[in-house]
C-alpha cells in the first residue's frame, strides 16, 4: 500500500530536481567568460519504482513511479574535437614564436638603409675606385681606410643584434622550460584531485575544465599527446616519452652545452637524455637559436672572412707612398666560439 505523502514526495523530488538544473544554468550564465569553461547541463530519470519487478503482486496493476531524480550533472564538450584542438595548438605555438623571432632576425638586414652593411659596401668600393683614378691623393687613401672602418663597424653590428636574438631566444627557452614543468605538475595534482572525487560517484566538471585548460596551455607550448583511456591515470606524452601520468609529473632541464656556443640542451631531468621537441613555442625557440640565428652568424662570419682575404690578397700586391708592399688591408683576430674558449685559428 502506498504511502499517504507519496504525493507529496513526488513532488518534492521534482522540485529538488528541477532546482539542480536552474542551479546548473545560472552556473553556467556567471561562467560565461570564464577561460576554458564547457556549458553542463542536467540529465533527468525516473526515480525507482515502489515495486521491484520480481516480486508477485497480483493485486497490483503495475509498477508505480516515485517521480523524478538527478542521475548527472556531464559537462558538453566534443571530447573528438578537443583532442584535435590540443593537437593543432602546438603548431599554432610553433609558427606565432618562429614568426615573431624571424620578424626581428628581418628587421637586422634593415637594407636599404644608410648604416647598412651592403650601403657601407658600396660606400668601400666607391672609395677604391676613387682611389684608383687618384692613386697619390692622401684624402682617398684615408677615404678607403675610413670607410673600410665603417664596413666593419657595420659587420660588428649586425653580428651583435644577431647574437642579441640567439641569447633573447635562449633565456625565452629557459623561461618555456619552467612553464612547461609548472603545468605539468598542476596537471598532476589535478589528476589526483579528479581521482578523488569519482570516487565518491561525483562529476568533477570544473576540475576536468581546469585541467583541459591547463593542456592546452602546455600543448601551445610542447607537443604533446594525451591518453585519456584509463580515468585514473590520465597521461600526457611529449616526444613519445610521459610527461605526465597521473598523480606523478616529470620535469625538463636545461643542461650546459659546450658544443653549442655554450648555450644550454633541453634534456628529461631525470635520464638527462635529450628531449625531442619538434613542435610548440619551445620547439620553435630551439629551431631560431640553433638553427636560423646560428647560421645567419656563420654566413655572416664566412662572408666577412672571405671578404677580407680578398681584399687583403689584392692590398698585398700594391704599394704604398713609402714603397712598402705585402701588407694586409685587415686585421683578422680569433674569435672565441664557445665557453671551453675553443676557436677556429684559420
Amino acid at each position: 500500500m502506498q504511502s499517504t505523502f507519496t504525493g507529496i514526495e513526488i513532488g518534492k523530488r521534482g522540485m529538488v530536481a528541477h532546482n539542480v538544473g536552474l542551479t546548473t544554468v545560472g552556473h553556467n550564465l556567471t561562467n560565461a567568460s570564464t577561460e576554458g569553461y564547457s556549458r553542463q547541463r542536467v540529465e533527468l530519470g525516473s526515480f525507482e519504482p515502489i515495486y521491484a519487478p520480481h516480486l508477485n503482486r497480483e493485486e497490483t496493476p503495475g509498477q508505480i513511479g516515485q517521480g523524478v531524480m538527478v542521475n548527472r550533472v556531464e559537462r558538453v564538450r566534443d571530447m573528438l574535437l578537443e583532442g584535435r584542438i590540443v593537437a593543432q595548438t602546438g603548431d599554432l605555438g610553433y609558427w606565432d614564436t618562429r614568426d615573431k623571432y624571424l620578424a626581428m632576425l628581418e628587421q637586422v638586414y634593415d637594407e636599404p638603409t644608410d648604416v647598412s652593411v651592403r650601403s657601407r659596401l658600396d660606400r668601400f668600393w666607391d672609395a677604391w675606385q676613387e682611389l684608383s683614378l687618384h692613386p697619390d691623393g692622401m684624402a682617398q687613401r684615408i677615404a678607403v681606410v675610413e670607410r673600410g672602418s665603417g664596413l666593419m663597424d657595420a659587420v660588428h653590428e649586425r653580428h651583435r643584434r644577431l647574437s642579441d636574438i640567439r641569447s633573447m631566444a635562449d633565456r625565452d627557452i629557459q623561461g618555456t622550460v619552467l612553464q612547461v614543468n609548472d603545468l605539468a605538475m598542476q596537471v598532476a595534482k589535478l589528476n589526483e584531485e579528479i581521482v578523488k572525487v569519482r570516487a565518491l560517484g561525483d562529476n568533477p566538471n570544473d576540475l576536468l575544465d581546469r585541467r583541459d585548460l591547463l593542456v592546452e596551455k602546455l600543448a601551445a607550448l610542447v607537443p604533446v599527446v594525451t591518453d585519456d583511456r584509463d580515468p585514473d591515470e590520465y597521461m600526457v606524452h611529449v616526444g613519445g616519452r610521459v610527461l605526465v601520468q597521473g598523480s606523478i609529473a616529470r620535469a625538463f632541464f636545461v643542461a650546459s652545452d659546450p658544443g653549442n656556443d655554450g648555450f644550454g640542451e633541453v634534456v628529461w631531468a631525470d635520464t638527462l637524455d635529450r628531449a625531442e621537441l619538434d613542435g610548440g613555442s619551445l620547439g620553435a625557440l630551439i629551431d631560431v637559436r640553433d638553427g636560423d640565428a646560428r647560421d645567419e652568424l656563420r654566413a655572416l662570419d664566412e662572408m666577412v672572412l672571405t671578404f677580407a682575404d680578398l681584399v687583403n690578397e689584392t692590398h698585398r700586391s700594391g704599394y704604398g707612398l713609402d714603397g712598402s708592399t705585402g701588407v694586409d688591408f685587415f686585421e683578422e683576430r680569433p674569435s672565441v666560439l664557445n665557453i671551453a674558449g675553443n676557436y677556429d685559428r684559420d
